[in-house]
This record gives structure tokens, C-alpha cells and sequence, in this order.
């Protein structure tokens, strides 16, 4: 999924809670799944539950863990569930990262959160932000809300500028769905596409819950899009 020579949409679905849906959609053709464990859940019985999904799902997965908890709690969440990329929500400095990596009985990614608002990052543009983690961290979670979830649409011309501005990965995130993520893909041009709540059901007085089949309608859109940009540059090149 990493290697940047491959030229094709990333694909992330996140908040996964069961085995089913996991393992559902890890055969969809998306190329990462995300896991919750935040502040205010119960850190072990998370463990517990997503240490008995990963065994079942294909290594070709990168299995995500998105979270807000403190690096001492991290680290121990990570001795016992052995995940690939950390979705990182705190602005943790360059010596807290390079401490959870050394830390680590694994090799790791980090994605760090960023939003495409600079009012809700802790610097004053978005290039310092960049910088400041460029050297550190494996790439950037691009999403119209630092707290994520949100469902609304980021301002894809804000994010396309963000794009050209690093050599490292964005995923792009916020308000897509399978309706709109194609245009997303032509003004933004990102390594990844990231969604939740565009592949989600609310169920009535219940919990947000993953739908199938906009999980397959998403990747499909994606996929064709993919296909159309290039025959597009193929065109082009004649």
C-alpha cells in the first residue's frame, strides 16, 4: 500500500466493530480497515476484541488504529495488539513519536490528523503543520474536522493545495461517499481516500453500523475513477 511508485487510489473504510464486517470488507478491495480505541473506552476489552478480529483477517490488510490516548497508554495497548498504521489525533511532539517508534516490537506507520481548517491545527497554515511532522510521521490524515466522524465535506481546493505542498501521503477524509468521492479524487488528487460515515447506517436509536453494499459501491467508484484517469493520461501521452 505504500509504495508511492504505485499509482492508484488508497483505499481506508474505518470504524469496524465486529468480524463480520471486517472480515467482509477486507475482501471488498480496500486497503485498510480502521479500529477505534479512544479516550473513553475501556482500553483491554478493545484489545481483546480487535486482537480476536485481526487473526482472521488477510496480512494484505493494514489494520488501523485510530486514537486519542496517551502515549504510556498506547504503548501498552501495542504490546499486546500488533496493528500497522496509528491514525494519530493529539499533537504529540517529533520525541513522543520517535519514543512510541522505538518503543514498538513492531515497525509501525503513523498517519497524523490534520484538518483542512488551520484555526483547528496547532499552527498558523498548514505548511508549518506539514513541516513540522514531514520528518516524523508516515503521512497525513486530511479531514474536514480534527475530531473526524463529522460527515461534512472538506474544502477540496484548500486540500488540494495541502496535497501539493508534501511529498508525503494524505488520505483525504470528511463527507465522502460513493456519490461523491470521484470528484473528490479529480480536484484532489490524493494518495488515500478515508471514510466512515459514507459506507455507515445509523440504525434508530441505536449505533452507526457498516452498510456492505456502500462499502462496495465506494471502492467500485474509486476504482473507476482510477480507471478513467488513466486512460485519460494514456490519451494524453500520444
Amino acid at each position: 500500500m505504500w509504495d508511492t511508485t504505485d499509482k492508484y487510489t488508497r483505499i481506508k473504510l474505518c470504524k469496524f466493530e465486529s468480524l463480520d464486517s471486517a472480515y467482509e470488507a477486507s475482501f471488498m478491495g480496500a486497503d485498510a480497515l480502521g479500529f477505534h480505541i479512544f479516550k473513553h473506552h475501556d482500553y483491554q476489552k478493545r484489545v481483546r476484541k480487535f486482537r480476536d478480529i485481526f487473526q482472521y483477517l488477510p496480512k494484505s490488510i493494514n489494520k488501523t488504529l485510530l486514537t486519542d490516548i496517551s502515549i504510556d497508554d498506547l504503548l501498552n495497548v501495542l504490546s499486546d495488539l500488533q496493528g500497522d498504521i496509528i491514525q494519530l489525533y493529539p499533537d504529540w511532539t517529533k520525541e513522543e513519536i520517535t519514543r512510541l517508534r522505538e518503543n514498538v516490537t513492531s515497525p509501525i506507520r503513523i498517519l497524523k490528523v490534520m484538518s483542512d481548517k488551520s484555526e483547528e491545527n496547532f499552527t498558523s497554515n498548514a505548511n508549518d503543520f506539514l513541516k513540522y511532522y514531514e520528518d516524523t510521521v508516515d503521512g497525513f490524515l486530511l479531514d474536514s474536522s480534527r475530531n473526524g466522524g463529522s460527515g461534512r465535506i472538506a474544502d477540496w481546493t484548500c486540500c488540494a493545495d495541502i496535497v501539493k505542498n508534501t511529498h508525503l501521503p494524505i488520505f483525504l477524509a470528511g463527507g465522502l461517499n460513493a456519490d461523491n468521492v470521484n470528484e473528490a479524487i479529480k480536484k484532489v488528487r490524493p494518495f488515500g481516500v478515508d471514510v466512515e460515515t459514507g459506507v455507515s447506517d445509523r440504525i434508530l436509536n441505536g449505533p452507526l453500523v457498516k452498510n456492505m453494499m456502500k462499502c462496495h459501491q465506494f471502492i467500485a467508484a474509486v476504482k473507476e475513477e482510477d480507471r478513467q484517469l488513466s486512460t485519460m493520461k494514456q490519451k494524453n501521452a500520444y
